[in-house]
């Protein structure tokens, strides 16, 4: 094996260190993600005021799942798609899906509350701008999609192939949404990240929930980062449920917001 010479340790060891602290400058930034979800926090709108958006994803891709480094909490499982496989548009911009991957327990919270895990599609723009899909997943029925992949989790170094997925199992029925402007939730925690987080759960099975969790037995979540004035919009009314917060169109919010309400669109 080659030895690696002085200057080229010291030319290494100055890399990691920029790197580890560009990340850290950037950790400290006023608009960081995730956020804890709270109904004093968010403006109610009528679903037209939100950009509409248009998910086409493919009926099948085939899938690259790896394991980026379990059990470090800031590593994950990540699921690569293959380019044009998935789009979503808002607000005339097209962004392309990039990749999927999950975190245990859930990074954004709802009035305090987490769900078992979350699911960020990760979408890129023009200009290599970001567009993140958060998604709850909750203890419930089978998910015949997901399950496709936690059958066979990767191991560290080890990628696996998931041919024929079904890109939009991904996706609940309801659409309704919470937007805000974020960050990336792992280093380098890279701001102007629109986030879109859908209201509507997916349920799986406990033990897709257990296999995870066995990989990360501290958890791979990021703590909740200051809202620092930043707008919360949402187009669903509020409830609480139980132990984990959810959102329901059946009841309105006790905010003094009227169901009828109006207010500025956002972007998306």
């Amino acid at each position: 094996m080659r030895r690696e010479t002085p200057r080229l340790f010291r030319v290494r060891l100055l890399a990691v260190f920029s790197v580890g602290f560009l990340a850290a400058a950037a950790a400290r930034g006023e608009e960081q993600s995730p956020i804890d979800l709270r109904r004093q926090d968010a403006v109610l709108v009528h679903a037209n005021e939100l950009a509409r958006l248009h998910f086409d994803y493919a009926s099948r891709a085939t899938l690259e799942v790896v394991d980026t480094g379990s059990p470090d909490e800031e590593a994950t499982v990540r699921a690569n798609v293959p380019a044009g496989a998935g789009r979503l548009t808002v607000g005339g911009v097209t962004y392309d899906l990039r990749q999927f991957h999950w975190h245990t327990p859930s990074e954004h919270r709802i009035e305090g509350e987490t769900f078992p895990m979350e699911m960020h599609l990760v979408h890129e723009g023009p200009g290599g701008s970001l567009l993140v899909v958060g998604i709850f997943l909750r203890e419930g029925h089978r998910h015949g999609e997901l399950e496709k992949i936690f059958a066979d989790l990767p191991e560290e170094g080890d990628p696996t192939s998931v041919p024929g997925f079904k890109l939009s199992r991904l996706l609940p029925g309801d659409r309704r949404s919470i937007r805000y402007r974020g960050s990336l939730t792992t280093p380098p925690f890279t701001e102007g990240v629109q986030w879109v987080v859908l209201v509507d759960p997916l349920e799986v099975p406990g033990e897709m929930i257990a296999a995870f969790e066995a990989l990360f037995p501290e958890g791979n979540s990021r703590e909740p980062q200051p809202l620092n004035g930043r707008t919360v919009r949402t187009d669903a009314k509020w409830k609480s449920v139980g132990k984990a917060a959810a959102l329901d169109g059946s009841n309105c919010w006790k905010s003094g917001i009227a169901a009828g309400s109006t207010g500025t669109a956002s972007s998306p």
